[in-house]
Parts: structure tokens; C-alpha cells; sequence
């Protein structure tokens, strides 16, 4: 089954009994329930994010508070703890929901420049395509020449090989020991030299537009977004004849997403959810 993040807006107080809270709200788009095709939306879910640090940044000084929400135990590994500073989800005033693109733009300055010290240094970096076509690592797609990740991905050993050379390589080597390059780095991109030829801000600008979520997200009054569709109300099962739909027809974009969650009241309850859909 594929997966889907999403992030959930809830009333005020519901970390109080936040499972019960996130299954009223999630309700109207379960699979399977005979809903309009645009409500059929995921076949489960989980509270997830702290442990993989797709969650949030906890606020300064909220770390010990009670109602920050963390990861339920997942069916197969149990507990997962979160990583340090980070959570699941809380009131949105517990929320550093700023320091994602914060960060970014700080290391992403500072590996632009890095890398411009080292580039006349060092020799140049050869692109990922070099590695993945040498005869080595152009291997036929058979089961001898297969790896399994610990993610459970299964990938070509030659595209594993190609892609430690290019790690390897001298300049990409200084870059990912320096302290900004988790922050830093284009972390959706497998050839990140390209965007190095950007100029300094617009390269941090591509970096912390990159920040972003990818996630979904359930409204507080009801309404699904994905990230490119027209939003769909929880209450209607036909979407064209919504009749709530008065300034919700157009797509979201990760931007909107952003600015939507924080807009949000400190009170009002933000989660994320990992879904199988």
C-alpha cells in the first residue's frame, strides 16, 4: 500500500484524548466506506513524525510540556522515541513551526560558501549519471544483482556503488562532513551541483522553498488538501456540488499549507499522521 503524511488541525484541548479526536476528524475520508471517490482517501493510520523528523520542532522551553503528542508504537517495531527537539504534534502555540525554513536558509548559506572555497581547490564534481552508466554499475535488473534496504526498498547494486562514487568524491566528501550540510543540502535531489550554479540567494531560496511539506492536510472546519488538487470537504459527497465550496476551488500549494497551519490559534491542535492509502 502507498503512504501519505498529512497534518491534522484539531479543536482546542484534544490532546486529551487525541486517538478519539483524530478518528471523528479523519472519519469522513476513510476507504472502503462507500463515500464519493474524493473522500475515499486512506485505509489507515498512525500518529508519526517525531521519530523520522517529518513532525515538528518543539517551541523553546515546551519540550517537557504534557501535551506535545509523540509517535504511537508502530504494529511491527514498537515504540519509536523522538528524535531530540522534535514531536508529533501539539498545540500549535508549542510549535516551532518556523525553524524548518530558519535553519535552511542559515546552512544553506553557509554550504553555498563552502563550496564556492573548495570548488577552485578540488577537483570538479563528476554528476551522479557519470557513475550510474560506467560498466561496473550498469547492471541488468535480476535478482543477483538486487539489494534490500533496511527501508525494505529494493534497489540495483550497481546503483548503490554509483552512488557511494559520487558521494566519494573529494568536494562532495568536504561538503557532507560539514555541520550545515543536513540543512543545507537540496535533500531531493540525487545531484545536488546544479543548484550550486544558482546564485547564492537563489540557492537558499531553492533550499528553504524545499522545506516545505510535502504532507497533506485536514483542515480545522473539514477540508482535505493535497498538495496540487482541489480541496474536498468532508461533509459533501459530491464535489462539484459542495455547496461550501465559495473560495476552496482552486489547488494548494506547499506554500498555502505552510501559511494555513501557522495562521492557526496557539490552542488549536496540529498532528501528523503517517496514512496507508
Amino acid at each position: 500500500m502507498a503512504g501519505l503524511g498529512i497534518r491534522l488541525c484539531l479543536p482546542p484541548g484534544s490532546t486529551d484524548g487525541i486517538v478519539a479526536a483524530v478518528d471523528v476528524a479523519m472519519a469522513p475520508f476513510e476507504s472502503m466506506r462507500g463515500f464519493a471517490a474524493e473522500r475515499d482517501q486512506w485505509a489507515s493510520w498512525r500518529i508519526a513524525g517525531g521519530a523520522d523528523g517529518a513532525g515538528f520542532w518543539i517551541a523553546a522551553g515546551a519540550e517537557d510540556d504534557p501535551r506535545i503528542i509523540h509517535d504511537q508504537p508502530h504494529w511491527r517495531t514498537g515504540a519509536e522515541p523522538s528524535l531530540p527537539g522534535m514531536c508529533a504534534g501539539g498545540p500549535r502555540g508549542l510549535l516551532d513551526l518556523h525553524r524548518p525554513a530558519r535553519d535552511a536558509e542559515h546552512s544553506a548559506e553557509r554550504l553555498w560558501d563552502l563550496y564556492h572555497q573548495l570548488r577552485p581547490k578540488l577537483p570538479a564534481v563528476v554528476p551522479r549519471e557519470h557513475f550510474l552508466q560506467l560498466p561496473e554499475n550498469n547492471l541488468p535488473f535480476e535478482p543477483d544483482n538486487l539489494i534490500t534496504l533496511a527501508s525494505g526498498l529494493v534497489v540495483s547494486r550497481g546503483q548503490v556503488n554509483a552512488d557511494n562514487q559520487y558521494l566519494e568524491q573529494p568536494i562532495m566528501r568536504e561538503l557532507r562532513a560539514s555541520p550545515f550540510w543536513q540543512a543545507g543540502a537540496m535533500s531531493r535531489a540525487y545531484d545536488i551541483m546544479a543548484y550550486f550554479d544558482l546564485s547564492r540567494e537563489q540557492y537558499v531560496a531553492a533550499r528553504m522553498e524545499e522545506t516545505r511539506p510535502f504532507d497533506a492536510l485536514l483542515t480545522l472546519d473539514g477540508w482535505w488538501v493535497e498538495i496540487g488538487y482541489p480541496p474536498v470537504h468532508g461533509a459533501c459527497d459530491d464535489l462539484d456540488a459542495c455547496p461550501h465550496r465559495h473560495g476552496m476551488t482552486q489547488p494548494w500549494t506547499s506554500l498555502d499549507i505552510e501559511r494555513y497551519l501557522q495562521r492557526m490559534p496557539d490552542d488549536v491542535v496540529i498532528v501528523r499522521l503517517r496514512c496507508h492509502v
